[in-house]
Formats: structure tokens, C-alpha cells, sequence
């Protein structure tokens, strides 16, 4: 019984320090100098993800085209699912697609989803044959909670049925 009320008076202590912090933290950020300082970093850091993920999506060079990408509300929770659906631009069947695709909330910040230190960016994977010339369509679940928009989205590796790969990242793909 020591122990549990040892554990609530602990917790209790814990619980009161974060407020305390979140506190003090709200009143430094009603100076000027802070907030602008702390908002650019804000800004900067997210567009300079945003802008990495943008910057790559127009590639001539990648076998999958995304024809449409949704976002549609999960049926047993509050999270979101994607809808993508993709097709074969390339003169080889494809065994396998990695996706990527980058979603920002109602604030125009990157949502939260799966992962808690990589907000924004998100992935999946195809293993359906997809013939030359074919689209394909997939749902990935419960992937965010806060999602509002599709920035973009795009393939970022293929795995053709000839053993060739392809990658986006890369400079010396194979296709």
C-alpha cells in the first residue's frame, strides 16, 4: 500500500513540474524576440521537408504515375487512410512499388500519424503485379489523425519482375 501511495505522490510531483514548465514556456513565448525566433525555426524546418519532398516529385524518370491520391475517413476510428491509386508507365511489369506521400493538417503543419518524430512524411508498399501499362489501386490504414491534405505523393522504388530496380534517391538507377 506504501508503494502505491510512494508511485501517486510521484506522479503527482511529475505532473505538477510539466505544468509549471508548459507554463513558463507560454509566457516566453509572448516576447517578441523569442516567438519570431522560435516561429521562423518552426517555418524553416518544415518547409525545407515540405520543399525536399516537392522538389523530386516531377521526375520524368519514375514508372509509376499517381493518379489520384484521397484521403478517406476510417470506418472504426478517428485516424485517416490513403487512397492511392498508381499505373505502370514503364515497358516492364513491376512486382513491387514503395510509396511515399506527404500530408499537412488543417493548419498547414505536417500531420501527425504512425510515426512521433517523422511528421508529415508517410510510406507504404505495393507487392501486386502490375503488368506494363495497367493501374492499380491501394488503401493504407490508419495512417494519421490529423491529415487534411495531400501535399504529394509519389514512388520512390520499383522492383521489376526482370530483377531491375528502380529509385528515386538514386543517380544511378536501373530501368
Amino acid at each position: 500500500m506504501t508503494r502505491i501511495l510512494i508511485l501517486f505522490i510521484l506522479l503527482c510531483i511529475v505532473s505538477c513540474n510539466k505544468t509549471e514548465k508548459k507554463e513558463l514556456a507560454e509566457q516566453y513565448k509572448i516576447s517578441p524576440k523569442i516567438k519570431t525566433i522560435k516561429d521562423n525555426e518552426t517555418l524553416d524546418s518544415t518547409k525545407s521537408s515540405k520543399e525536399k519532398f516537392i522538389d523530386t516529385t516531377n521526375i520524368r524518370t519514375s514508372p509509376i504515375k499517381i493518379v489520384s491520391a484521397l484521403l478517406l475517413k476510417n470506418e472504426y476510428s478517428e485516424h485517416k487512410d490513403i487512397h492511392l491509386i498508381f499505373k505502370n508507365v514503364s515497358k516492364k511489369n513491376i512486382k513491387a512499388i514503395k510509396f511515399e506521400w506527404y500530408c499537412e493538417n488543417s493548419f498547414n503543419k505536417p500531420a501527425s500519424g504512425n510515426h512521433y518524430f517523422i511528421k508529415g512524411e508517410y510510406t507504404g508498399e505495393s507487392t501486386l503485379l502490375l503488368k506494363k501499362q495497367k493501374t492499380a489501386t491501394k488503401i493504407w490504414e490508419d495512417f494519421s489523425t490529423d491529415a487534411n491534405t495531400i501535399i504529394a505523393a509519389r514512388a520512390y522504388e520499383a522492383i521489376f519482375t526482370n530483377g531491375t530496380k528502380w529509385k528515386l534517391r538514386q543517380d544511378n538507377t536501373q530501368q
